[in-house]
């Protein structure tokens, strides 16, 4: 039972609202209640024993507030009789007590009948009220007056009402069974349990009583306690794990013996619920366990963010130290890699109990919007920058290109200055990567400079630095593995509140290719590297994925050693002046800047033109890779609508019946052949364009469409192997497609790309596929030439068709497919990257991509320390304490797809591996996602498992748990299906290279959802 106390002061005659307003504060009072065995049985502290209860209604009287005696003497007869006890063996009667002239005579009255009935003693009973201290607490009267009355049995004195000068003269209390509690007074037993009564009426006329007892002794407990304890430490955050662990440690020094260890380590590690950060430390006794505390209060000793996904043979990567038990010394190291399956209570010692531990330490910060509107410095200022800098968020009122088309838009760079000044940054630690030595040394010496620790080996560094050298590889493109391995473990290692600055070389083009300094800009864009441009766009959007601040910086490869150090030093210290970022929200998209001959620069927009006029002709072939996907049958429409006579399409997939029925669709009106290839494969690649050349002639035109995404999931647990099936064919793929229309002559060559490739908050659980994206954005601006035009698209989800993005970004940023792809024939030959924003979708909430047709990967098989015969025995004796772990296969895979469909249905994104409490969810949002998940798995689902799982993960594991057998889930298809605009057929499934995913127009959305849809997606794109 809990409710709202508003704090007030206590008045004279009843209560004036109007007086008060101005002096309400919110507190919370909770009551649990259960059953007795059970406490009694779990160790929980019993403070009281509910012996009987009663509610009613007064029935109508001569006003809403003016109350029934007959009504409250029948709840408080009923009451008694539940109880089955004598008003005699009472001796406090908590009353509702408004303080009125009127209600307080008419409550005694009442109280007065009901006991009358057993008993004609005078005046052997206290009566009081806790409204002379607190003031009329409404809903939460009831609750505050049980908790007084509890506090009242448990030390043994009766509490006086206060500010009483004289009793209410319309009161004869010499005729009733009570007296007025005007002072303390000892409470004695008398021979039998102490018992209060307590009344709670509300101002329609509702009543309850309820008769408690205080809770019988607790059972003496026999033997021995045998050390070591261990302590779980818990809280939404890394500063709050140490400051509790502070308090704890004090509590622990507190501890009179060995048993009293045992309780505090029972109700740390069994009453505290687990959040977000956790630590554990272990210790022979209560001064070895506060020692323990304080070192993790002092930052000594490790803090890890809580983990679902990895497993115990991946958290005991390491040894035991020897002499120490193992059990206890397994479990701590398993916590401190934030391993989430541990079964506490096992770790108690037989007979602990709950007892008092300090209670959290709440955050003490306003949340009161105060920000004031800030006004852009330019009409583009707020609009998104493109390509390798990223983007901020689109200003849609740049206007759009001449044709009415929808916003297209150029990265422009702009010389912008650090703000000067300003506080010092706090002092931290910080962790150099980089091979370069001469840099290294100056850039310590900075460092320092500002206050930063420079650590050697930099675990738990508050920053990591990276300076990436100038890419001096023949090979093109780069390997990018060490790259995907290195980032992921950084950005793993990092704490709650680090930070990561990354500095490249050749990343980005910032001079335009014409005009004043035109041999700059195509030296520039000669040297512009792809493979760095697409790794600052990773790493940002990883940072973005687990809401760490980031600061991504190109330098100039001709400025010394000694001018790039000050430059990093600076955005350094930049980036530690910048304000903390609340975990639960939206991280911002960081800094990225660019420094060409001791100047930096910021990236800003343009509006960009339509490129020049272009027709396709009915001579020559066009090349569509990627072609039987729903995005490449769209655009082949649009070729051939635009003139295109002959259709080169290549594809990964064979080319069965129904795949030929829709290329024959597509392409009606023109000839079109299809072959297998792997655009990847430069030579297979090139096989198949002379042999369309053979049949049609000269290649006019490539239109890139391959691509592939995998399943939203954080990159640090993505092996590269799964990452590189979404790079091949945008990486190498893109090169190979690129330089076969150079080397044909042909007019253009078009790259389809996603915003994903450029905003940070649109790659998160993609980063592989905002790599990929970024490479082909940076790769056309390098390319461009007057002969081929190279240009890539960077497009926002196509409403119902083609891959998207992170789904909350993708409710607000979408394009209908017909309007996509009329801007893709008006920017067929603009060059370079020009990037499409879209709009808010004004479609259903969008669903989440549908789930992999097969099951996702096994988890990485154990470290080697852990795969050897008998090197770890620890690990056996431990999965006694050990939870079972929700387990994997299709079934879970398909379930996971029907809670992400829900999460994002309802709230507009999917939380991915976020835990649940911290997405604030209330009894009207559980009750949306309750009713969402039973429509999408066609189960019915219990909405405290919302309640009790940590992730969405285990959501959905529990749904797989409760699947009765024989039970038929819904198509996956009816799940995944969405209409595509402006067309009668449906698109779902893969199909070809492109996964394909859409929000069905669902006349089912409820009116809760509709509002809660465009409310979210407006507040998150401020």
């Amino acid at each position: 039972m809990r409710s709202r106390i508003p704090r007030q002061a206590a008045v004279g005659d009843g209560l004036n609202h109007a007086e008060l307003e101005s002096r309400l504060t919110d507190e919370l009072v909770s009551v649990v209640g259960g059953a007795r065995r059970r406490a009694l049985r779990d160790g929980d502290r019993v403070r009281g024993v509910i012996r009987g209860s009663a509610v009613n209604h007064g029935g109508r009287t001569s006003g809403l507030t003016v109350p029934s005696a007959r009504g409250q003497g029948d709840v408080v007869a009923e009451a008694l009789r539940d109880a089955g006890v004598s008003p005699e063996t009472i001796g406090l009667l908590e009353a509702h007590g408004t303080g009125t002239s009127l209600g307080d005579p008419i409550e005694v009255e009442g109280l007065t009948r009901a006991w009358r009935e057993h008993t004609d003693r005078a005046q052997f009973c206290a009566i009081g009220s806790l409204k002379s201290n607190l003031g009329h607490l409404e809903p939460a009267a009831g609750l505050a007056g049980l908790v007084k009355t509890l506090l009242a049995m448990e030390h043994g004195v009766i509490p006086p009402t206060l500010h009483v000068t004289r009793p209410n003269d319309h009161i004869r209390f010499e005729d009733t069974p009570f007296h007025l509690a005007d002072r303390p007074r000892p409470w004695p037993r008398g021979g039998q349990p102490r018992r209060a009564a307590v009344s709670a009426f509300g101002m329609g006329g509702v009543n309850a009583h309820v008769v408690v007892e205080e809770p019988p002794p607790a059972p003496a407990r026999t033997g021995t306690v045998q050390g070591p304890h261990l302590v779980r430490v818990t809280a939404a955050d890394e500063p709050t794990v140490r400051t509790l662990a502070a308090a704890y440690a004090d509590r622990f020094d507190a501890a009179h013996d060995d048993r009293e260890t045992a309780d505090l380590c029972h109700t740390a590690n069994v009453g505290r619920s687990p959040l977000e950060f956790q630590t554990a430390v272990s210790g022979r006794d209560a001064a070895e366990l506060a020692a323990a505390l304080r070192s993790v209060a002092a930052g000594a000793l490790p803090i890890a963010r809580v983990d679902s996904a990895l497993t115990v043979e991946q958290a005991l990567d390491g040894t035991v130290a020897a002499g120490e038990p193992h059990r206890h010394t397994a479990v701590v190291a398993m916590v401190r890699a934030g391993y989430a399956h541990v079964e506490w209570a096992r770790l108690s010692e037989p007979g602990a109990r709950v007892t008092d531990l300090p209670t959290y330490p709440f955050a003490a910060r306003k949340h009161w919007h105060t920000r004031e509107a800030t006004t852009p410095s330019s009409p583009v200022g707020t609009a998104m920058a493109a390509t390798t800098a990223g983007i901020a968020e689109p200003a849609h009122d740049t206007a759009a290109a001449a044709g009415g088309g929808p916003e297209a838009l150029r990265v422009e760079w702009r010389p912008r200055e650090l703000p000067l000044g300003g506080a010092r940054p706090p002092r931290g630690s910080a962790r150099l990567v980089t091979a370069d030595t001469a840099l290294r040394a100056a850039l310590t010496a900075l460092l320092r400079e500002e206050g930063a620790m420079v650590e050697e080996t930099g675990l738990g560094a508050d920053t990591v630095v990276v300076v990436n050298p100038p890419d001096g590889q023949s090979a093109e493109p780069a390997d990018l593995s060490a790259f995907w391995s290195e980032l992921g473990s950084l950005v793993k290692a990092l704490p709650a509140h680090g930070r990561l600055l990354w500095a490249g070389h050749d990343g980005a083009a910032v001079h335009g290719p014409a005009g004043r300094g035109a041999e700059r800009a195509r030296s520039e864009h000669a040297r512009l590297s792809p493979e760095a441009a697409a790794m600052a766009v990773a790493v940002r959007a990883a940072c973005a994925e687990s809401r760490k601040r980031c600061a991504v910086v190109d330098l100039d490869p001709a400025d010394p050693a000694d001018v790039r150090a000050r430059q990093i030093a600076a955005e350094y210290a930049a980036l530690l002046r910048g304000p903390d970022v609340d975990t639960g929200t939206d991280l911002l998209p960081g800094t990225t800047a660019a420094y060409r001959r001791g100047v930096r620069y910021v990236a800003g927009t343009a509006a960009a033109p339509p490129g020049p006029s272009y027709r396709p002709t009915g001579d020559g072939y066009y090349l569509v890779t990627g072609g039987l996907g729903a995005v490449g049958r769209h655009l082949i429409r649009r070729l051939v609508d635009g003139g295109a006579r002959h259709l080169g399409v290549i594809g990964r997939s064979v080319l069965d019946e129904a795949r030929a029925a829709r290329l024959r669709e597509v392409a009606e009106g023109a000839e079109a052949a299809y072959l297998p290839c792997d655009v990847a494969d430069a030579s297979a690649l090139a096989a198949a364009a002379h042999e369309f050349g053979a049949r049609w002639g000269r290649l006019r035109g490539v239109v890139h469409c391959s691509g592939g995404v995998n399943p939203f999931g954080a990159m640090h647990r993505r092996p590269w192997s799964d990452a590189a099936r979404v790079v091949a064919p945008k990486v190498p793929g893109s090169l190979n497609a690129v330089r076969l229309a150079q080397k044909e002559g042909a007019d253009f060559a078009v790259l389809v790309s996603s915003i994903a490739g450029t905003q940070p908050r649109a790659g998160r659980g993609l980063v592989d596929y905002s790599l990929a994206n970024a490479y082909q954005l940076a790769l056309a601006e390098r390319e461009n030439g007057s002969v081929t035009a190279a240009t890539a698209h960077a497009w926002p989800n196509w409403t119902g068709t083609g891959m998207e993005a992170d789904a909350s970004y993708s409710a607000a940023h979408s394009l209908a497919a017909d309007e996509a792809a009329d801007a893709f024939l008006a920017h067929i030959r603009s060059g370079g990257a020009v990037v499409f924003p879209g709009t808010a979708s004004t479609a259903a909430p969008p669903q989440a991509p549908a789930p992999p047709q097969a099951p996702a990967p096994a988890d990485p098989p154990a470290t080697p320390a852990a795969a050897r015969s008998g090197a770890y025995d620890e690990v056996t004796e431990i999965r006694t304490v050990i939870a079972a772990r929700p387990t994997g296969g299709r079934n879970h895979e398909l379930m996971r797809g029907h809670v992400r469909d829900a999460f994002v249905h309802v709230l507009g994104e999917d939380p991915g591996d976020r835990p649940l409490q911290a997405l604030g969810l209330d009894s009207l949002v559980i009750a949306e996602l309750t009713a969402a998940l039973e429509r999408c798995s066609g189960l019915t689902v219990d909405p405290s498992l919302l309640m009790r799982a940590p992730t969405a993960a285990e959501v959905a594991a529990g749904l797989v748990a409760a699947v009765p057998e024989g039970f038929q889930a819904p198509a996956e298809a009816a799940r995944s299906t969405g209409r595509v605009a402006g067309a009668d057929q449906q698109v779902s499934g893969a199909v070809d290279d492109q996964r394909v995913s859409g929000a069905a127009d669902d006349p089912r959305v409820s009116a809760l959802s509709a509002l809660l849809h465009p409310l979210l997606t407006r507040d998150r794109n401020r």
